[in-house]
């Protein structure tokens, strides 16, 4: 037997007649997200809820294509096997990745009902990484501690299909609640901090962003009650920078989705 074919290596533009061009037997592929470390030699697999996500909800089978990521390269892959819990893929091609411009991060507070699973998933579409999650003194739902992890799974859970479906590239990173006044005295680790308020009236955003360095920039909005007086002075003597995200006033989840878009147009990562 000879040696297995390798897969190119290719620009980010696909080169003509590649395995990227051949992809059309499916209108929607949803991208999956690797480990490089789990790549041996032309071959990966994706196992557990990925892979039952592939087989149950997908309804893919042995011979379709898969697009995968590790972060650096983009995969087309072509399943080999599978069975309830695995699924074999050969890798056919990859191309590397073009890098965006350093995406922001989004600290919000914790939202009633289902308003910050919208959030999480629209986030992630949009491109956003990172989210810290918070309480402050209006925030409205206080999940008791030995709720938390059961909420943080589901929120990752939507925040892994949100990237799935929009093609992210690494996985979103969801950190642990933390109070207000914790996240004001961690804003020394960002290179810039914005935060949309209400009773802003001067400052727009598109003003503001353009003073400060976007390399780790944190955005943060508030409960649907908003942020006090106390709180805003608070994040302002720390660094923060107050802005109006016009003379509407928005639910919170229209808020943050808002302030993303702004922020990655900006960045020309829209």
């Amino acid at each position: 037997m000879g040696r297995p074919k390798k897969y190119r290596v290719l620009s980010a533009s696909s080169a003509p007649g590649s395995q990227f061009e051949n992809t059309n037997r499916r209108k929607f592929m949803p991208q999956f997200l690797i480990d490089s470390r789990n790549i041996q030699g032309n071959t990966t697999t994706l196992t557990g809820n990925e892979a039952k996500h592939l087989i149950k909800v997908l309804r893919y089978k042995k011979g379709d294509r898969v697009f995968l990521s590790d972060g650096q390269y983009q995969y087309v892959s072509v399943i080999e096997s599978l069975s309830g819990k695995t699924v074999n893929l050969k890798l056919l091609d990859r191309k590397l990745l073009q890098k965006a411009a350093p995406s922001p991060i989004l600290g919000i507070s914790l939202l009633k009902h289902d308003h910050l699973e919208l959030v999480l998933q629209k986030g992630v579409e949009l491109g956003v990484g990172e989210f810290i999650l918070f309480i402050s003194e209006r925030t409205i739902p206080h999940y008791h501690e030995s709720a938390t992890p059961k909420k943080l799974a589901r929120f990752e859970k939507i925040a892994m299909e949100a990237a799935k479906q929009s093609g992210m590239i690494t996985p979103p990173k969801i950190d642990p609640v933390i109070s207000f006044e914790a996240l004001v005295k961690n804003f020394d680790g960002f290179s810039g901090v914005m935060l949309a308020w209400e009773e802003e009236k001067e400052s727009s955003f598109n003003t503001v962003f353009q003073t400060l360095d976007p390399t780790k920039l944190l955005l943060i909005i508030g409960p649907e009650g908003g942020f006090t007086k106390e709180e805003v002075a608070l994040a302002e003597k720390n660094g923060a920078k107050i802005v109006t995200l016009g003379r509407q006033i928005l639910r919170a989840e229209t808020a943050a989705i808002t302030t993303l878009a702004l922020c990655q147009y900006e960045l020309g990562n829209l």
